[in-house]
């Protein structure tokens, strides 16, 4: 007796054209494939149905064809039909990937009208060569339709797209608004004014503008302002042409503008210049901060600056903006050790390594009202920040460094980790390979149980006067005590 063969069937449409029809192109082949089916001994379609109307053949996001995959992990399909190979797919990548996968579960592949079978030799390369050819097609089709779109530009026709504020669409031609034309001509009138966009966006909110669908943000503003659809012109690629719709700005106002634009000094800034990129946030609003810069006399200046206040939206913080440089440079500081390494190992890394070193080791940078914490996995750095006009500053830290105390703490991270690690497979070779006697060494490593604050405050110079290398020979294991005992030194 021969075994049933359970066959799926796969239909699939590129647009919902005639999709409403009692009998529509999904339904045409479905019938074709179950013809085919009824023909061969032991086969038989499954009743359940894989169709994905309106979906183009290009990729494979189509929820059908998704379930179906599923289905075929599941064991519970032996042959894919379909009525030809492009309702499987128009790209000859995706063809050659999805009759694998279906050769590696062992399922069969059938297209009705191109009859071949990718079981056989002859079956595998007429599938390579048909959707090679359905490849082609679609990339023709592609290219006819640019062809068409850049030529009707050419004429100054509307080709769609987002529909621009100021303008209807009748009969698809624009046809100007008037009430959105008085907020585009105001757009363009404060701006000039203003000089900022990311300001006018905020004032267009504050005073209830509103774009088609949303409020103003720094972005919208750019997309209306470098717009040459509201001079009557047509944009395509980097050529403008005479448009068939009325302008609502005149050239000479437009042209104000777009110098304007050209000769703003702020820019934001390259990405590789952003060492805090993705780490520093606005605590007030909770989102990023961006790296932009300003120029001056020829001279350029970085800022980190709040993204809603950048983008336009309020920013309750007065500390919206801070200068770049200082709260790198105390971040760099907080990296360097948090690195466990001597001063002369982490200067002889290159720039690129470091800042691969503070993305690893700095999780977070978080400026508030007062000043600005550094979030490391294990601990966490105040640094207190003040008002510098416009712009806020890093206040720099009281104390003096203890030399001999700071190298002594930085040494016992770094010959803890070493030795754990497994560099050193005991205290003794470590010994043998620096030079220094294994008390020593030992007594330096006792310093690795010191309270967190007490090495915080080595570290940043904050240290008890007074206070020197021989005092942390005996240390209590208690971090309380310890705070008792070295803290009284002070006094």
């Amino acid at each position: 007796m021969l075994k049933e063969v359970r066959c799926a069937i796969y239909t699939r449409k590129s647009n919902e054209d005639g999709l409403e029809q009692k009998f529509n192109s999904l339904d045409a082949q479905r019938v074709a494939c179950e013809k085919y089916i009824k023909s061969r001994e032991g086969w038989v379609a499954l009743a359940k149905r894989y169709d994905d109307g309106g979906f183009s053949g290009k990729n494979l996001e189509r929820p059908a064809i998704k379930e179906l995959f599923e289905d075929v992990k599941a064991g519970e399909v032996d042959c894919v039909v379909v009525y030809t190979l492009d309702r499987l797919s128009r790209e000859t990548k995706d063809s050659i990937e999805v009759t694998s996968f279906f050769r590696r579960h062992r399922v069969n592949f059938v297209a009705v009208t191109q009859i071949f079978d990718n079981n056989t030799p002859m079956g595998k390369f007429v599938q390579t060569v048909l959707s090679g050819a359905a490849q082609l097609e679609r990339e023709m089709i592609v290219e006819r339709v640019k062809n068409k779109i850049a030529t009707s530009k050419e004429q100054g026709l509307w080709m769609g797209g987002t529909l621009p504020l100021g303008y209807d669409v009748k009969d698809k031609e624009l046809m100007i608004n008037e009430k959105e034309a008085k907020t585009v001509k105001h757009i363009f009138a404060r701006y000039l004014e203003l000089k900022s966009m990311a300001e006018l966006a905020r004032e267009l909110n504050r005073e209830g503008y509103r774009t088609k669908s949303d409020i103003f943000k720094k972005a919208t503003v750019r997309r209306i302002i470098t717009n040459p659809i509201y001079m009557g012109k047509i944009r395509h690629y980097e050529k403008e042409y005479e448009g068939k719709h009325e302008a609502i700005i005149k050239g000479e106002k437009w042209q104000k503008a777009q110098e304007l634009i050209k000769n703003q000094p702020y820019r934001k800034a390259k990405y590789e210049e952003a060492l805090l990129r993705g780490i520093i946030k606005c605590k007030s609003c909770d989102v990023n901060m961006t790296l932009t810069y300003s120029k001056k006399e020829n001279k350029r200046y970085r800022y980190y600056v709040c993204n809603n206040h950048l983008r336009g939206k309020d920013c309750g913080s007065v500390n919206r903006t801070i200068v770049a440089g200082e709260v790198e440079k105390e971040v760099m500081k907080k990296a360097e050790q948090l690195y466990e390494k001597w001063g002369e190992e982490w200067k002889n890394l290159s720039p690129g390594k470091q800042k691969e070193i503070v993305k690893k080791l700095i999780k977070g940078v978080m400026v508030k009202e007062d000043g600005i914490e550094v979030h490391s996995e294990s601990e966490e750095k105040f640094i207190l920040i003040k008002k510098k006009g416009n712009k806020c500053t890093v206040v720099e830290p009281e104390g003096k460094t203890n030399n001999a105390l700071l190298k002594a703490v930085v040494r016992a991270h770094l010959w803890k980790r070493q030795l754990e690690e497994g560099k050193y497979a005991s205290v003794g070779e470590l010994s043998a390979k620096i030079n220094i006697g294994t008390r020593r060494i030992q007594q330096i490593l006792r310093l690795n149980y010191l309270a967190p604050k007490i090495k915080e405050d080595i570290v940043n110079g904050r240290q008890p006067r007074g206070l020197k290398l021989a005092d942390l020979r005996e240390i209590p294991m208690l971090w309380s005590e310890q705070l008792e005992k070295f803290y009284g030194l002070a006094t």
